[in-house]
């Protein structure tokens, strides 16, 4: 397979850590309950913000992808929906709202495209609708009950077209945050995560990895750097950063195997992010570091070196397909050099809601999958 080698200028910003890549905990201003975001009461308004499922069919967010947030916020007499499409490669092309006094009023079959809010999109990350409650006679106090309807695609899809299609010349930022309790029970979680955006179809938030244990990322201050697709041309580049980047395709299979929170057999206990970090330090360096200062956690010197057998065994000459990960890389002058993931498009297109507690189905509205939300706000 031939890749092409991307690079696109970066400000890698705001670096807070307690150990090698440590993180502050990342706040959330909403709360799932049975369904619905818990409603938020602010000056002058109230809201809820919706998770934004793909492909979710028989209403079970199991068979979907979560691609973004539906917020609803209510001032006065005026409700404004605000669709975000943030989980890389998707973006919106198509975005369809339905507003109204009662569940039952909602177009027949629910076809979102006889709902009266709508938007053809060109690869978009956000889509903003207002409305004028007053003229749908829903008064101050009485709920609002919406269906927010949306189609996402992810217009590239293979390693080559991803890699071919990251932006050069293009500035945006990066944030890490490094998962602040290291414990087996972290399953699925990476050793910290960056937040990218104005970065295009690379905004939202990935898991990431420290890839130098010799280095720190110390700085608090936006930095200019680079990024590069883990899968190319290595000479003149990877050979100064690491001693054995012909494993980067070893550390691409590791990113995929998910290890943290499985059980590694033979009564090794299971897996933990310290344990995937420092078998990737040993495949890509000479001599890792075997005290990194701030530590990365519990660790087994038994389980590393299973991983290291496993990649070495299996990894070898892997090269991601659709729907699993690869790697990019991030370089910063002076810091630690770091790895995100990210996915390997599957191309096309899929239908999206905005998740809630009533669905079409339960309603006998139409036999598809989908949701309904509601909001009110206190009368005054």
């Amino acid at each position: 397979m031939k890749t092409t080698l991307k690079m696109l200028p970066l400000l890698a910003g705001i670096l807070f850590f307690f150990t090698q890549c440590e993180k502050e905990a990342e706040l959330r201003d909403t709360t799932q309950m049975e369904g619905i975001l818990s409603l938020k009461v602010e000056e002058g308004g109230c809201y809820v913000v919706q998770d934004l499922w793909a492909g979710a069919g028989q209403n079970n967010t199991a068979n979907g992808t979560l691609v973004g947030s539906v917020s609803a916020l209510i001032e006065g007499n005026t409700l404004t929906v605000q669709y975000l499409v943030d989980v890389a490669p998707w973006a919106l092309t198509e975005a369809h709202l339905w507003v109204g006094k009662k569940i039952k009023d909602i177009p027949r079959n629910a076809a979102p495209g006889l709902f009266p809010y709508s938007a053809n999109l060109n690869f978009e990350s956000s889509k903003t609708f207002q409305v004028d409650l007053a003229a749908l006679g829903i008064q101050p106090g009485q709920p609002v009950y919406i269906a927010a309807h949306a189609v996402v695609a992810s217009g590239f899809s293979g390693l080559d077209g991803v890699t071919a299609a990251l932006p050069s010349n293009f500035d945006f930022l990066v944030r890490f945050f490094t998962n602040a309790t290291i414990q087996p029970e972290n399953k699925g979680k990476s050793y910290f995560e960056t937040t990218v955006s104005n970065g295009g179809f690379l905004d939202g938030i990935h898991q990431g990895w420290c890839l130098d244990s010799d280095v720190l990322i110390t700085t608090n201050t936006v930095q200019n750097g680079t990024i590069y697709s883990s899968y190319g041309d290595f000479a003149g580049v990877f050979e100064g950063l690491f001693d054995f980047p012909e494993n980067l395709n070893k550390i691409n299979w590791i990113i995929n195997y998910d290890f943290v929170g499985k059980d590694a057999g033979d009564g090794l206990g299971v897996y933990t992010l310290g344990d995937v970090q420092k078998a990737m330090w040993i495949l890509l360096e000479e001599s890792p570091n075997p005290n990194p200062l701030g530590g990365v956690g519990p660790f087994s010197n038994a389980r590393i070196a299973r991983i290291v057998s496993m990649a070495n065994e299996l990894g070898y000459n892997f090269v991601p397909g659709c729907g699993q990960f690869f790697g990019i890389i991030i370089v910063l002058p002076g810091q630690q050099t770091t790895l995100i993931r990210f996915p390997v498009p599957c191309g096309g297109s899929e239908t999206a809601w905005a998740f809630g507690p009533d669905t079409f189905i339960k309603h006998n509205i139409a036999r598809k999958w989908g949701w309904i939300f509601n909001l009110s706000c206190p009368a005054e």
